[in-house]
């Protein structure tokens, strides 16, 4: 701001210099019309004298005027020179060429000089004034940052430092708000929010591990059973039987239609329609390895870049993921029956790329965030062995530490009921484990709280495969011929 107001200041000074000039050049326009028509070399000599007069009454006492000739020797014609130790240097000059035939045939050159101290003491006043504007600007424009920064930026990371300093002593909900700009004000609210989650966590993990060891002496009596035999056939499980034969037919094709020509616009739309509606029903009647099949394939039409490089990776670490699993399958079973706990059910999985994908989509995390890689599912008779089985899960493994929810406590808004824990393994491997009861397994699995309905299931993939607005559009305008939509749908039922 200074530099273009100083720019400006130049540019107008010179204008003023130049406009100056100019007068003092217009103020000679009738000596130089009388020397051009002076008779004698006296004439010149008294209209110079003259102009010199008027010159002085005018106000412009300290002036200097002389007729030079032009032969370079730069001799005076007329008039007295300038002395050069003069206290009033003229600063202010103009000098007109001109012809006076008194004088001779050579030409000679009119200049007139003044005083320009007025002049420059108003250009240093200028100058002046410019220098005290900007230094009070720039004063005023530092305090106004300090007070904004002391306010907005300082003041309130000081707060949230000794917020964080009072967390690290043990106070986690002792977090004020800092104030200041929006991201510290956010960073408040993350940092108090996670030391309410870290209170919850430990308050729900003491709370289970008190229900565990209430439940150590509870009488277990018909509960001891670990295996149960199949359920009954009913015309609901004949449904369910349909369905999956259903759901099968649509995995093939969608498989035959994949391997032909993943990029039709025919495959693309089976493929949505398999991701938003048949892994749904597949989930829905209880059969996960087809659903996660189901997602695979789909996947693999709607975003082929994702699920390859997704696949990549799981797929090289897949078999030491599937050992791990198996190990700590055994080692968990070995270790509830050691305790007593009866076991309905206990299982193991590795996510496969479809469930990576949706999980990083939609929580904004890396590959490497992932925690339930592998995850553990445990199935209990009561709600007490699954406290104990809690217990036992915490006693092999170390908790991490704001990854246990207790949903049996604090059921979640569908009524899902049971118990998540994130633990370490020894090999630092982060895996999940989920503890419910054979009545909250049964909820989850096929009543209101089924997984398919307490997870975001509107949520599509966006890729490759997804068509573009301009291209529906044009679609639209310019449907294809009846014979190629018969032609597909053809190739869908068949």
């Amino acid at each position: 701001m200074g530099a273009v107001s100083g720019t400006q200041l130049v540019l107008e000074l010179r204008a003023e210099l130049s406009e100056r000039q100019a007068r003092l050049g217009e103020s000679l326009t009738p000596l130089v019309m009388e020397l051009r028509t002076a008779a004698t070399p006296e004439d010149a000599r008294a209209a110079v004298l003259r102009f010199h007069s008027a010159y002085s009454g005018r106000g412009h006492a300290h002036h200097h005027l002389t007729v030079a000739d032009t032969d370079g020797a730069g001799r005076i014609v007329m008039g007295e020179p300038h002395e050069p130790g003069s206290n009033r240097v003229p600063v202010l000059a103009v000098a007109v060429p001109l012809v006076v035939p008194a004088l001779g045939p050579e030409p000679v050159v009119l200049q007139l000089s003044e005083d320009g101290t007025d002049f420059s003491a108003a250009r240093a006043r200028r100058w002046w004034g410019w220098a005290l504007h900007v230094g009070l600007t720039a004063v005023l424009i530092l305090t106004l940052l300090f007070i904004v920064i002391r306010r907005e930026v300082t003041g309130p990371i000081e707060r949230l430092l000794g917020g964080v300093r009072r967390m690290e002593q043990g106070y986690w909900e002792d977090m004020p708000d800092p104030g200041g700009a929006r991201e510290i004000r956010w960073l408040g609210w993350r940092f108090r929010a996670l030391g309410q989650e870290l209170s919850r966590t430990v308050e729900h993990l003491v709370a289970a591990q008190r229900r565990a060891h209430s439940a150590d002496g509870e009488p277990q009596g018909g509960s001891q059973a670990t295996t149960m035999g199949p359920p009954p056939m009913t015309p609901a499980s004949l449904i369910h039987q349909d369905a999956e034969e259903a759901i099968r037919r649509l995995w093939a094709c969608l498989e035959r239609l994949r391997r032909a020509d993943p990029g039709d616009s025919a495959t693309r739309s089976l493929a949505q329609s398999a991701w938003e509606h048949g892994a749904t029903e597949a989930e829905r009647i209880g059969h996960h390895e087809l659903r996660m099949n189901l997602e695979d394939a789909a996947l693999h039409v709607l975003d082929p870049d994702g699920f390859r490089d997704i696949s990549k990776r799981i797929e090289a670490e897949r078999p030491r993921l599937e050992a791990l699993a198996r190990a700590w399958g055994t080692q968990l079973r070995r270790a509830l029956a050691a305790r007593g706990v009866p076991i309905i059910e206990l299982c193991q999985r590795v996510k496969h790329p479809a469930g990576i994908w949706k999980k990083m989509r939609h929580k904004s995390l890396a590959f490497e965030q992932i925690h339930d890689l592998v995850a553990l599912r445990i199935v209990l008779p009561t709600e007490a062995d699954c406290y104990q089985a809690l217990g036992v899960v915490h006693d092999l493994h170390l908790p991490v530490v704001g990854r246990f929810k207790d949903y049996i406590v604090r059921p979640k808004p569908n009524g899902y009921r049971g118990l998540h824990t994130s633990v370490r393994g020894a090999g630092g491997l982060v895996f999940e484990v989920q503890i419910r009861s054979l009545a909250m397994h049964r909820y989850a699995e096929q009543g209101p709280a089924a997984h398919v309905e307490y997870k975001d299931t509107t949520w599509v993939p966006v890729g490759a495969g997804r068509v573009a607005p301009w291209k529906r559009f044009l679609r639209a305008v310019w449907p294809r011929p009846d014979s190629w939509q018969a032609r597909q749908r053809q190739r869908l039922t068949d």
